[in-house]
């Protein structure tokens, strides 16, 4: 055989193998697929969401995973971790935005904010789930921990979960 013909087999092999090596996922990828599978068998469902503007900030919001839990009822109500203590926050980091949480939760919320993981960026709630917005750096630990806080928030909401883990 010729070298210009075992160079144009190879070539040809090379355009065959190459794009279906970049189409298996990375490393990273196969961590947050398997936290969302986590997630899903403890009940929780995985989506993505912009960020809430804030009136300090000077781009656009970055869109994360929500974990959020199915509930029977509950009420509208949002925090966005700030990258400032102040005073008028929940715990001095979190910053209402609109309507506040209710009593019962904000109550909640002062005992079980500081476990949760550095890198959940906002939680709500509205009419039919709870969610936590979340950069996922961590394990499926973490998710567990996620799923914990979101089931005794509801219970602190009184509003049931629709949903059972697995």
């Amino acid at each position: 055989m010729s070298a210009v013909v075992v160079i144009v087999v190879l070539l040809v092999v090379a355009m065959i193998v190459g794009p279906l090596a970049m189409m298996r996922p990375t490393p990273a990828q196969k961590r947050r697929d398997s936290l969302r599978l986590a997630a899903r068998e403890l009940g929780l469902g995985v989506g993505f969401k912009r960020l809430p503007a804030r009136a300090t900030d000077t781009a656009e919001p970055e869109s994360v995973p929500v974990y959020s839990l199915q509930v029977k009822g509950g009420s509208h109500w949002l925090l966005v971790r700030t990258d400032y203590a102040h005073e008028m926050h929940l715990l001095q980091w979190w910053q209402p935005v609109g309507a506040p949480a209710p009593e019962a939760v904000t109550a909640y919320l002062r005992e079980s904010l500081p476990k949760l993981p550095s890198d959940v960026a906002a939680l709500g709630g509205q009419s039919s789930q709870l969610q936590v917005f979340w950069k996922e750096r961590g394990d499926a630990e973490v998710v567990a921990s996620i799923a914990e806080f979101l089931r005794g928030l509801a219970q602190a909401q009184g509003s049931p979960p629709v949903v059972e883990a697995r």
